[in-house]
């Protein structure tokens, strides 16, 4: 089944611009060891690319937006693989 399977037009045209943007952001943070990860996110209806980081006090600097998607930063803390 398609990622895109059952939502609306104007919700598609949202979920490419947010894919989109979170290409871009990947690209601003590539390489960068605060950054644990790159993804989206929906909150209030609208999609978002999400970034998460080590620390919040200690992150990349990022725009609020890119091509006009939110960007939010959240401290997630380092990750680390455990023993099953």
């Amino acid at each position: 089944m398609s990622q895109d399977a059952g939502r609306t037009g104007t919700d598609l045209q949202g979920a490419s611009a947010a894919r989109a943007a979170k290409a871009h952001v990947r690209r601003l943070v590539a390489g960068d060891s605060r950054v644990n990860g790159v993804g989206l996110s929906r909150a209030s209806g609208a999609w978002a690319v999400k970034v998460n980081v080590v620390d919040g006090a200690d992150h990349p600097e990022l725009p609020p937006t890119v091509d006009g998607v939110e960007v939010r930063v959240t401290a997630v803390g380092r990750i680390s693989a455990r023993a099953s």
